[in-house]
């Protein structure tokens, strides 16, 4: 394993201008004249290390990425050392000396429990639980240990702009939160040590200059409220009342005790030591190993704080950022991976210079994952940090179709597009589910209680419960953490003399307008950037609502009411259970912008789905009468009955149809009665007036009967002659059942445009063909055991439908391209130059998650996945939009039974690259509907596929000089058939099969889900 060298450490230290740390030996002094803490273990977390691939033996050095993708062999990490050997880190004892310096002691173990007695390098912060300057409610973290952040003048990609040709940083230098390594350590011997910080707590002081710093800050004296939550504490309540209010330029205010102070362009920082507040000791090892861990105390008593008076901001668990992120959140040069860490640093005491945004966790973390949809970002600014760019990201909760949704009552919009009209609402992409991150208890159980039980709870995959996980609806919320996400408002305090409505700037909040005018955006807004009022009306056609003025628009200014959201949007669960996910459609007063019924409908629309279960009897083909039939029954477990339509339910059902020729695995065809176009189905609809009247498009629905079932009979007629001698057909249920739930005013919880519909499981039935008995389709992903761990939700194809792998394997099978679509038609792709690309399912989904690991992004249709896209994307909609939030090489995240191994199953096919001789083909009717009946692209035995292996590894090895180099060389094959599947014979299990030198599970990051 790589040692740290001391240049990589100084990346992590912010600079080399600190001494390397002292060592002592055991035995050397240990008396320190101070106050022994009580002990508290830090946590664990186990060796991770990225590796670079090295596909060793037979296998090419070059990894078959292309060039863009950073860290050796291609960027996919390898397995994780013997996590047995990893690094037991646990802190057990903290203090301030007497003399101001902090003192720290702790153990570090192998993952066997012996001792390791060499450590040679660590790093640590100090930082102060400090309660907020406003609002007299909650508490944020700010480190003692800073630095001085200087960047260069210009050349900073991300902020270039039509006003900002240089890319010139928003402030030459900004103060950030730090560790250091130059205190001494001392090793105690049997893997105990102790380190003594450089920091001194009474003089933490730090004084920065430059061109623009004067413009970083805003203090306002007196400006904080007379008392606070916790103002019992050893802090007097008047001390707590005179502090000053001090401000970044963004209006991120810093908690107390922290003050700036300075003129011109010098600016100074402290942070004043408060014995009697909880402080934390947080620490990341060097030297090659892997591991944080934290300690909270209060120096003055020495007592571990509890929950409550004492505080602790406990909200977060990794294990509930791994859900998604799967063990790589490893930042900063890969030593950082514990939140209850990074929060050291990570608060309102740090600023990016170079965007001039708070690099406060919870906005920025907000900001990340709300990405594109982020009002800012959406009104015209981009959302980065130094050349760090977020602006494209899509929450993953709900995977759907982009686009607007209407307004519900009296709702306006807040905020302007750079064109100057209001912000329309956009489709949530699951960004409002606020559980699947952090939840407390009473949360829990409230959501265990519509649920039913624990068992349907846990099919969402929700976050981990911590003591303070409730914080996102709790007393403690306040601005800072709302307005990570809704940007696009703002709020007064009419108190201040220097606010003139309209057009006066608050002290607090300048650098929003700077941003508008750096960035293009517009300023058409009231204070001169895209934000609006907060609970102001806003007609495009009419202007302000009430009086026609802003002033008379406003709402309660928070400033004045102290209240931290908590007058409207109540701080306190609905209590509820029947009501507790309702959005408050028909709803009077402030119940409809409760913040619970606001931020847990996602959760409750994914519970009330899970408790539908469509059950399906296996269907039956009659050849003489043309006809598949089968019976169906929807049952709701939370009622514990069958759903019937127009009673308490309303269907609005479809079916898919394909089938599997004897001898194949994957889908050789599918239902499309036009036989026009490969591999694709046509839909055999049936709306809610067809389940009154018995009759839709191609089928005929008689019931229910006394058990709940109703008989569904499919015309086939059409497709009957294209279907195999022997072979299983398949039937997909889609679309949507709605239970009519009846609460309060409102006829259907669920009616509400802004909360996704309720939208039983998808499932399927099978039918035999000819004399085969049926067999399921091999069964690769699960969507709930694995899917689910990013999404709760999936909407393609019309928004509410088609959210079961099973279902869509039937139209993206391996026959299926987008050559149907407009985009293509003969006719290369805008951005990456093909007439066709394959649709299949397993090597559309490996290319779109891995997408962003180079500069190839797959395109679909008329859409970008990743890239940048090798011709450019004029409307930088989709440009290297989507990022796999784990390790993409860990084939568990996705796969089931061992699924991703080698020998694939027998008669897979290969995915189709080419179905029309393009080169030399009489290529007709281009753009007509029969534009595939004319060239005979259902004729499958005209596609030109890669053979099975190569086309599922080379949808994320895409380098086509890898798969010359060496899958050709290997058996791998681009000129398969539908009747030759392997023309080459690959031979890849030779190297990568179990055992193999290159054994799929060994060169890749296999790690339990």
């Amino acid at each position: 394993m790589a040692r740290i060298t001391r240049s990589r450490l100084d990346q992590f230290t912010g600079g080399g201008s600190s001494p390397l740390v002292t060592i002592r030996e055991p035995g050397q002094g240990r008396d320190h004249g101070c106050m022994n803490a009580v002990l508290r273990n830090g946590r664990h977390v186990g060796l991770i290390m990225l590796l670079a691939l090295v596909l060793t033996g037979c296998l090419a050095s070059d990894s078959g990425f292309d060039d863009t993708t950073t860290g050796g062999g291609g960027g996919l990490p390898a397995l994780p050392d013997d996590t047995a050997a990893g690094p037991d880190l646990r802190i057990t004892g903290a203090q301030v000396n007497n003399d101001g310096h902090p003192m720290v002691e702790f153990t570090l173990l192998d993952g066997r429990g012996a001792p390791i007695t060499d450590l040679s390098a660590a790093s640590f912060t100090f930082a102060k639980l400090a309660p907020r300057s406003r609002y007299g409610q909650g508490y944020d973290w700010v480190n003692y240990i800073t630095r001085e952040r200087p960047v260069a003048d210009s050349g900073w990609m991300l902020a270039v702009s039509g006003n900002n040709p240089t890319g010139a940083p928003m402030f030459g230098n900004a103060i950030q939160g730090n560790i250091e390594n130059n205190g001494t350590l001392e090793n105690l011997g049997n893997g105990e040590y102790r380190y003594t910080y450089n920091l001194n707590v009474n003089q933490a002081s730090r004084t920065i200059t430059g061109n623009n710093v004067g413009q970083l800050w805003r203090c306002v004296e007196d400006g904080s409220h007379d008392s606070h939550e916790f103002s019992d504490r050893r802090q007097a309540a008047a001390t707590l009342g005179e502090a000053l209010r001090c401000s970044w330029a963004d209006g991120t205010t810093l908690p107390r005790g922290v003050r700036v102070e300075g003129s011109g362009n010098t600016l100074t920082y402290t942070v004043e030591y408060n014995s009697d507040w909880t402080h934390r000791v947080g620490m990341q090892l060097g030297g090659g190993l892997v591991a944080n861990a934290w300690y909270d105390f209060i120096p003055a008593t020495g007592e571990r704080p509890t929950h409550g008076v004492d505080a602790t901001r406990d909200m977060i668990s990794l294990d509930s950022c791994n859900t998604c992120h799967d063990g790589t959140l490893r930042k900063h040069g890969g030593n950082r991976v514990e939140p209850q860490y990074c929060v050291t640093c990570h608060n309102p005491g740090s600023v990016d210079p170079v965007s001039g945004r708070s690099i406060d966790f919870k906005q920025m973390v907000h900001k990340i994952h709300r990405g594109q949809s982020l009002p800012s970002v959406r009104a015209g600014v981009p959302y980065f940090i130094r050349n760090n760019d977020f602006s494209k990201l899509r929450f993953p909760q709900a995977v759907h179709d982009n686009g607007n949704i209407g307004h519900v009552g009296n709702y306006a919009s807040h905020g302007v597009l750079p064109n100057g009209n209001p912000i329309p609402r956009q489709a949530s992409f699951g960004i409002d589910n606020c559980v699947k991150c952090h939840m407390g208890q009473e949360t829990r159980d409230e959501l265990v209680l519509i649920a039913g039980g624990e068992d349907v709870l846990a099919r969402q995959k929700l976050a981990r419960v911590t003591p303070d996980g409730d914080n996102w609806w709790g007393p403690t919320r306040t601005v800072e953490a709302c307005a990570a996400c809704h940007d696009n408002v703002f709020w007064y305090n009419f108190s201040d003399a220097d606010v003139a409505l309209p057009g006066g700037v608050h002290p607090d909040e300048t650098l929003p307008a700077r941003l508008a005018q750096r960035f293009g955006a517009s300023t058409a807004g009231p204070r001169g950037d895209w934000r609006s009022g907060h609970r102001t009306g806003f007609n495009p056609d009419t202007g302000w609502q009430g009086d026609g003025t802003l002033a008379g628009a406003l709402g309660n200014s928070l400033f004045v009411s102290g209240q931290a959201c908590g007058g409207c949007h109540n701080e306190s669960p609905v209590g509820d259970a029947a009501n507790i996910g309702l959005r408050g459609i028909e709803q009077g007063g402030n119940n409809r912008v409760r913040v619970t019924r606001a931020h847990l409908s996602f959760t409750r629309a994914g519970i009330r789905q899970d408790q539908l279960r469509i059950e399906l009897e296996p269907a039956t083909l009659d050849p003489a009468a043309e006809s598949v039939t089968f019976r169906l029954r929807v049952r709701d477990d939370a009622r514990g009955v069958y759903l019937r339509h127009g009673d308490n339910a309303t269907f609005s059902l479809g079916f898919v149809m394909g089938w599997r020729e004897e001898g194949f695995a994957d889908f050789t065809h599918s239902s499309d009665i036009n036989n026009n176009w490969p591999g694709r189905t046509t839909d055999y609809a049936c709306s809610a007036d067809c389940w009154s009247s018995g009759a839709g498009n191609n089928i005929a629905i008689s019931g229910p009967g006394p058990n709940g079932y109703y008989t569904v009979i499919l015309d086939v007629s059409s497709i009957i002659d294209t279907m195999p001698e022997n072979g299983t057909g398949s039937i997909a249920v889609q679309h949507q059942v709605v239970p009519l739930d009846a609460l309060g005013a409102v006829d259907s919880v669920w009616d509400d445009s802004r909360t996704p519909i309720v939208n039983a499981l998808h499932r399927v039935t099978t039918f035999g063909i000819g004399n085969t008995v049926p067999i399921p389709r091999r069964q690769v992903v699960d969507v709930e055991e694995t899917c689910r761990s990013c999404h709760i939700r999936f909407a393609k194809h019309g928004g509410n439908r088609r959210n079961n792998p099973e279902l869509c394997v039937h139209c993206h099978n391996p026959n299926n391209t987008d050559v149907s679509h407009a985009a293509r038609r003969g006719v290369e792709g805008q951005f990456d130059g093909k007439l066709e690309e394959s649709k299949d399912f397993k090597r559309m989904i490996h290319h779109i998650h891995r997408a962003n690991m180079g500069a190839d992004g797959i395109q679909l249709r008329a859409l970008v996945f990743g890239g940048p896209a090798p011709q450019g994307d004029p409307d930088g909609q989709w440009d290297r939009a989507h990022r796999f939030p784990g390790s993409i090489a860990n084939c568990n995240t996705c796969h089931v039974n061992d699924s991703y191994k080698l020998p694939l199953a027998p008669g897979v096919i290969g995915s189709t690259h080419r179905s029309f001789d393009w080169e030399t083909g009489n290529f007709t009717n281009a753009g007509a509907v029969a534009f595939g009946a004319d060239n005979g692209l259902n004729d499958l035995e005209q596609h030109r596929k890669f053979s099975p292996i190569a086309s599922v590894c080379t949808s994320c090895h895409t380098n086509p000089d890898w798969f010359e180099n060496h899958i050709r060389p290997r058996g791998g094959s681009m000129s398969a058939t539908i009747n030759n599947l392997d023309p080459g014979n690959e031979n890849c299990l030779t190297c990568h099969g179990p055992g193999g030198d290159a054994d799929i599970s060994q060169v890749h990051d296999i790690r339990p889900r």
